[in-house]
Parts: structure tokens; sequence; C-alpha cells
């Protein structure tokens, strides 16, 4: 990958293959900004986000950003609260970066000082793991549970129905597949 390619956005599906931050950061030393492109304050930091990005390649510190809105993957992994959030991804830690950017203020200074020696001062803290596919199928259906709970609580049988169609969906939808996969499986078998 080209250095320069490294200051795009960073997704759900991308950012832990491109930042290894839970894997072992060989990639490099990353600075994320979890931002809202819409937000005031994200608009008026990007142009010095920009040009720090260029200044900090030759140094192999990386910054690219996370649109919050589309990644909520990445938002509930590295539990963003406010916005912008910038996070330093470095010797297998993370720092937050807790200075104040007010409109006006020198970003380009405030984060630069931060990335290369104010993140000491924070108290470092372990990169969440990725979740697995198995952890999102967990908490879904727990949030499932919670809804239909909530529904027959309240007598609502509505909201109760339209909690539980979707798992009877996905129940026959189930079955219908097993039973496609025996049928070939017992056909290739005769054959």
């Amino acid at each position: 990958m080209v250095a320069g390619q490294r200051r795009r956005q960073l997704t759900d599906e991308t950012f832990e293959h491109l930042t290894q931050a839970a894997t072992g950061q060989t990639t490099g030393v990353w600075m994320v900004n979890f931002c809202s492109p819409s937000g005031k304050v994200c608009k008026e930091l990007a142009p010095a986000w920009e040009d720090l990005g260029k200044e900090l390649l030759q140094e192999q510190l990386f910054l690219s950003t996370v649109d919050v809105h589309n990644n909520q993957q990445l938002r509930q992994r590295f539990s963003i609260q406010s916005l912008p959030t910038i996070l330093l991804f470095r010797d297998r830690k993370m720092y937050r970066f807790d200075g104040k950017l007010i409109p006006g203020s020198d970003y380009k200074a405030l984060l630069r000082a931060f990335a290369q020696e104010g993140y000491t001062s924070q108290t470092p803290e372990e990169v969440p793991p990725v979740p697995s596919p198995f952890a999102w199928l967990l908490k879904a259906a727990e949030q499932k549970v919670a809804t239909v709970r909530a529904a027959a609580a309240q007598g609502d049988l509505q909201g109760l129905a339209l909690a539980v169609l979707p798992i009877l969906l996905v129940c026959l939808l189930a079955m219908l597949l097993m039973g496609v996969n025996l049928s070939r499986s017992s056909k290739s078998k005769r054959d």
C-alpha cells in the first residue's frame, strides 16, 4: 500500500486490516478521528487534519478518519460518546486525546504535540478486540429478546408480533436451506 493512501477513511470493514490495532500494529502508528462529516468542529478540523497527515507520514504516523454514522461497529467497539473523538494507536495501546478543540485554536499544533509526545501523559488503554461474528449475533439476539419481553410485559400484541416475526422467518429460512443441503447431499450419494 502506498503511504499516501493511509490517510483515507477507515470503515467497519477496513479498520483492523489497515491499522492492525488489536493484532500487533505492524503497519505503524495511527491517529484516528472519529467524527461526523457534517459536524461543525469536524468540518473546521478537516484542513488541519489533512495537512498534519501529510507532514506526519514521514514519521510513519498515519492519520485517518471514521464516519461514526456509517460505521456503528467501530463506534461501539471504541466507546465513542462525543464527536470528534481522536484516538492514537501506538505500541499496542490506545490513547484518547483529551485536549480541547476550540474553534479558532491551532488544531494542527495541538494534535501534533499529542501524537508526538503528549499521548504519554494519558493513561494507555487496551485496544478492544475485533468483535467476532458470533458476538454480533449474540448481541442482536439479546436485543431481540429484550424487545420481545418489553412487548409482552406491556401486552403490546402488535409489537410482540413484529418482534417475533423476523425470528420465525429466519428459522424458516434456515430450515429450508438445511433441507436443500440435505437433498443435495443425498442426491450426490446416490450418484
